[in-house]
């Protein structure tokens, strides 16, 4: 159902939100990494392939 309530277990809402507090950044943090090192694998490979071999008559 939509409005059905979730189970709780033994955790509070506090202890709940604790734990994916401390756990929840560390997946934003990796994803920004890997998602900037692509950007910057992308910005390079064009620099060197593109830009340099018209660089050299």
């Amino acid at each position: 159902m939509i409005n059905s309530d979730l189970p709780h277990g033994n955790e509070s809402g506090d202890e709940a939100l604790e734990r994916v507090l401390r756990t929840g950044p560390r997946g934003a943090f990796v994803l920004a990494g890997v998602t900037t090192a692509i950007v910057l694998a992308l910005w390079l490979a064009f620099y060197f392939l593109v830009f340099i071999p018209h660089a050299n008559p």
